[in-house]
């Protein structure tokens, strides 16, 4: 999140979305028969999938990573401003209010593709992840700070690059923008398609009539046609879902049938079976996508992970 590059970065994914967007309206008549081997293990209750182990890590969990490790670095070139804190769930949650489907995202977060847990809706109902973590406010007071900005643009730009490349080199990170970047994009588009078009197999449309049926009997608002409409508008205002930071009672306790009764109703099988199997074969154009890439950025995200946590300042008392 260095005030010189972060923009940089978000208009290099932009390009690499939009990119991506033309080619799935160009490459529609191209048959997917490129089988891919899965790089996740089958588990309905992580919702794995064939194509995660291509999907890096969110940026803000990355951008906050480069900043901890390049921070000695800049200290030796007279750039001493250290970062805020944050923690690992907030920034994760960061990533994932940023990459909505809803905001025209052709290749959302991979939370956009996968339902409700069980653990979740105990947790905190139909809330999404809490962003208090990311210390959005924090950060943008450090990255809009003009000592800040005005320390950045007196020093040797060559030796200060070097600084964030040496951060990236360390992390892992120097393909961010390359061939690892677009094969994520691309894993998580298909991924997010695969789960659309699962919703629409006759297996999983009877299977959430079933649902219906089991939850009906203890809701108090009409319900969707499935569970991806959970909740409707109507719930979410019942629940004051926008106003509350934590989930009421009732919420949780429809959360909680929700989930029940998409396991019982069988829905939850039948939608993780018909994704998985879409994942499997993809088509030739990206299927190269993918095979240029490294498929194992589970490793990438448990390494920005430990860095946080070993380098990050304290979040104030209550924060997670």
């Amino acid at each position: 999140m260095r005030p010189t590059q972060r923009a940089a970065k978000t208009g290099t994914l932009l390009l690499v979305v939009a990119g991506l967007g033309a080619a799935v309206l160009h490459q529609l008549p191209e048959p997917a028969d490129q089988t891919i081997r899965p790089t996740a293990e089958r588990d309905p209750d992580t919702w794995s999938m064939p194509l995660d182990g291509y999907v890096q890590p969110g940026w803000s969990e990355t951008d906050f990573a480069e900043a901890l490790l390049d921070q000695p670095c800049l200290r030796d070139l007279g750039v001493d401003f250290p970062v805020p804190w944050a923690t690992v769930d907030g920034l994760r949650a960061a990533s994932i209010a940023d990459e909505t489907p809803e905001r025209g995202n052709t290749s959302p977060a991979l939370a956009w593709s996968r339902p409700l847990s069980a653990e979740a809706a105990a947790d905190r109902g139909y809330h999404a992840p809490s962003t208090a973590g990311a210390n959005e406010d924090g950060w943008r007071a450090w990255a809009q700070d003009p000592e800040h900005a005005a320390a950045f643009d007196d020093v040797d730009q060559d030796a200060l690059h070097r600084c964030f490349d040496d951060a990236r080199r360390e992390l892992g990170t120097a393909d961010r923008d390359g061939a690892d970047q677009s094969a994520s994009q691309t894993a998580k588009r298909l991924t997010y398609l695969a789960a659309e078009d699962a919703r629409r197999t006759p297996e999983v449309r009877a299977a959430a009539t079933r649902w219906r049926e089991c939850l009906a009997p203890t809701a108090t608002q009409e319900l969707p046609d499935d569970p991806h409409g959970m909740p409707t508008t109507a719930m979410r205002q019942a629940f004051a879902l926008e106003a509350r930071t934590v989930a009421s009672d009732d919420e949780i306790a429809l959360a909680e049938h929700d989930i029940a009764c998409q396991t019982s109703s069988g829905y939850r099988a039948a939608l993780y079976d018909a994704q998985w199997n879409r994942l499997l074969r993809v088509t030739a154009t990206d299927a190269a996508v993918l095979r240029s890439a490294d498929g194992d950025q589970a490793a990438l995200a448990d390494r920005v992970a430990a860095t946080i946590e070993r380098l990050a300042p304290p979040a104030p008392e209550g924060v997670d």
